[in-house]
């Protein structure tokens, strides 16, 4: 029903942004991951998934097609509803959890908060067919373990305030000069140091 909002941003926070659209106020629910990517202020284009339910009508939106989509598929896993749908696209970028589900790797997804050990196995379960050939953002051969000290450390300096790709970009260099992953805080250490 609607593809897409392109409108000017009112009011962003973490979970809602609200669209002036012709002097009328959109308000959307969004992931983390669509609030990184937008501006504070401006016209900005917006894929939006409508979502019916007898308590009410939402709006979700997001700043890309693949989060979208992403969105889309988590919609159809049993159990899982738009609220956790928007969590777990919170957790980690759209590509990342595509290639955890392809890896068949349902610990990442369980470092999403809310996601459980059922919830993980049913969403690898029916979604790795639909993801395969996903690669991960850090393209570096590494273990399970790696790659779980690799997407802390993102966690971690997101939290720091640093955008998605700053960090992923920071964590990826550190990981290549320090050869070896076994420590998170020497890890985030050493991403500090490429932030730029």
């Amino acid at each position: 029903m609607l593809d897409y909002i392109r409108g000017q941003v009112i009011s962003k926070s973490p979970t809602k942004l609200v669209l002036e659209v012709a002097g009328v106020g959109y308000l959307l629910h969004i992931p983390i991951s669509t609030f990184e990517k937008i501006p504070s202020r401006g016209e900005v284009t917006i894929h939006t998934q409508l979502f019916l339910r007898e308590d009410g009508i939402k709006l979700f939106g997001f700043a890309s097609d693949e989060e979208r989509g992403l969105f889309q598929l988590l919609l159809s896993v049993n159990g899982v509803g738009p609220t956790m749908a928007i969590a777990i696209l919170s957790g980690s970028t759209a590509n990342d959890i595509k290639c955890a589900i392809a890896r068949e790797d349902t610990k990442a997804l369980m470092r999403i908060k809310g996601v459980g050990k059922k919830t993980a196995e049913r969403i690898v379960l029916e979604l790795k067919e639909s993801v395969k050939g996903a690669k991960a953002s850090i393209d570096i051969e590494m273990d399970g373990r790696q790659r779980a000290f690799a997407d802390d450390a993102i966690m971690a300096l997101i939290s720091l305030g640093y955008g998605r790709p700053v960090a992923e970009n920071a964590v990826k260099e550190a990981v290549k000069k320090l050869n070896s992953v076994d420590n998170i805080e020497i890890l985030v250490r050493e991403a500090l140091k490429f932030k730029t």
